[in-house]
């Protein structure tokens, strides 16, 4: 009985070892901020916000879908509530970002569907 416990206690404690390792990552300081679409996306410009606490939104012709946000290896990772993923590549320490559209995944962002983004307020 005392085994199991001790055996329960470990698998929690390095559970909650990962979970709180993996909210760590790298910091999300230096990206976050207010961006806009360098270029319109159809007929209008992109927003995007990045806030300090890993919360985001994304606004386009006033819709705006909120999401996470995480830098892992120099990139930005965004988890949609819907399942989706976007990576986002940051360039000029943070000042422009490009964001992959593809659907796919790409070493880089494929030119005819890359979405750059200008930081236009820092902080978040």
């Amino acid at each position: 009985m005392k085994t199991r416990c001790l055996i329960t206690a470990a698998a929690l404690g390095t559970l909650l070892l990962g979970l709180l390792l993996w909210g760590c990552g790298e910091s999300r300081a230096p990206f976050a901020g207010t961006y806009q679409s360098v270029q319109p996306f159809g007929k209008s410009y992109v927003k995007l916000v990045l806030k300090a606490n890993g919360e985001g939104s994304w606004t386009y012709e006033g819709e705006a879908v909120k999401f996470k946000w995480r830098v892992d290896k120099g990139r930005i990772w965004i988890y949609t509530r819907e399942g989706g993923i976007i990576i986002v590549t940051p360039t000029e320490q943070g000042k422009y970002l490009s964001a992959d559209m593809s659907g796919e995944w790409h070493p880089s962002c494929p030119r005819e569907k890359c979405l750059t983004f200008r930081r236009v307020e820092p902080g978040g």
